[in-house]
């Protein structure tokens, strides 16, 4: 897929999300990867209505090190563009970033401390997990969840070194606490199933509770 299609495909999603209740006003950021360099990435400037977006309300940022490579007068880039970085530094496989706040997903507390940084959540093994192309029979699995920093690139630096500590995650997102998920896939439409299936887990998780 070109550029433009990418972002025509990933306009459709932010108003898609929108109408989902999962990016309400300015909330959430989008991303894609140029494959026509793969050292580059473009994601939703800053402040702009998820519900509205077009296709040129974007801004290109590098991989290697979240530098701000092109934009439109007046655009800026999304306040999680340091996570946005890190993880297609870490994954170069990884095509496409989605992060939305999900009501489910701000209702689920787990406690985790600023100094402690993160927490392994334990997931239940229901049958959505085979979305993420997981087909163990009750897989045990966790997913990784973080402290919700009012300093975004504190959080993009934590989640850095997890990612080279810890490990990929298996799952294929992650979580910030009070905040909403983060997933990602080697192309828009797989990160987008990721997400679906990402917002039915927390919603099982968020009535078990």
């Amino acid at each position: 897929m070109d550029l433009i299609s990418s972002l025509q495909e990933v306009t459709k999603l932010s108003h898609l999300y929108y109408s989902r209740q999962w990016m309400f006003a300015t909330a959430g950021n989008l991303s894609t990867r140029d494959n026509s360099s793969h050292t580059e990435f473009w994601i939703t400037a800053s402040g702009k209505h998820k519900g509205e977006l077009k296709d040129t309300d974007f801004v290109c940022v590098s991989v290697k090190d979240g530098t701000l490579l092109s934009a439109k007068e007046g655009l800026k880039p999304s306040a999680e563009t340091s996570i946005h970085q890190v993880l297609y530094s870490q994954m170069p496989n990884v095509g496409s970033c989605l992060h939305v706040h999900t009501l489910e997903s701000n209702l689920l507390e787990f406690g985790v401390g600023k100094e402690e940084g993160y927490r392994e959540i334990p997931i239940p093994p229901i049958e959505i997990i085979k979305a993420f192309g997981i087909w163990d029979e009750k897989p045990s699995l966790t997913m990784p969840v973080f402290y919700n920093h009012t300093d975004v690139p504190t959080i993009a630096n934590q989640i850095k070194r997890y990612f080279t500590t810890v490990g990929i995650p298996k799952v294929p997102f992650l979580l910030i606490e009070g905040h909403g998920p983060t997933v990602w896939g080697k192309s828009i439409a797989e990160a987008n199933k990721h997400l679906e299936a990402v917002h039915f887990l927390l919603q099982v998780m968020a009535r078990r509770v």
